[in-house]
């Protein structure tokens, strides 16, 4: 298991954090975990980034890891069970716009929508309100700031 700490400063001209070193850097790695820690230097707003990673043997390729587990046996990728092969169009757009209104934020993307949340909303396709409700742990904060946004998505 290794290590990587990211210093992200906010960048005014992205509206955000400049994720793409992270993003270089993880693309060939088995990521395990990643922290973060919101912090302000001088009033400027930084985010660190704590990747704990493990290098991917030779023989092993990338798609067809074992799905990532966090501490108590539960699956981080359980969500793409939850997808069927007609949702994925959909599934990437809702998260194509979460990491762009993300990035707007400066915020990390999970914190405006989990990837199990996003893909409920592309198998269930809600039409209203009520229903994207029905999805767990979409509270009534999320729904307010965010619910029109994801269902203006062709469903």
């Amino acid at each position: 298991m290794n290590v990587r700490v990211f210093t992200l400063p906010f960048s005014s001209a992205l509206g955000g954090f400049d994720d793409g070193a992270v993003r270089e850097f993880v693309k060939d790695k088995e990521v395990l975990a990643v922290r973060d820690h919101f912090f302000l230097k001088d009033e400027s707003p930084h985010l660190v980034l704590v990747v704990t990673y493990n290098m991917p043997r030779p023989e092993q390729e990338i798609s067809t890891r074992k799905p990532q587990v966090k501490e108590g046996g539960r699956d981080r990728e359980a969500w793409r069970k939850t997808l069927e092969e007609a949702d994925w169009p959909l599934f990437n757009t809702l998260r194509d716009w979460r990491n762009g209104q993300a990035k707007e934020e400066g915020i990390p993307p999970y914190v405006i929508c989990t990837n199990q949340q996003l893909a409920e909303i592309a198998h269930r396709r809600p039409l209203s309100l009520n229903k994207l409700a029905a999805i767990e742990r979409l509270g009534k904060a999320k729904l307010e700031r965010y619910g029109k946004a994801m269902l203006g998505f062709d469903f």
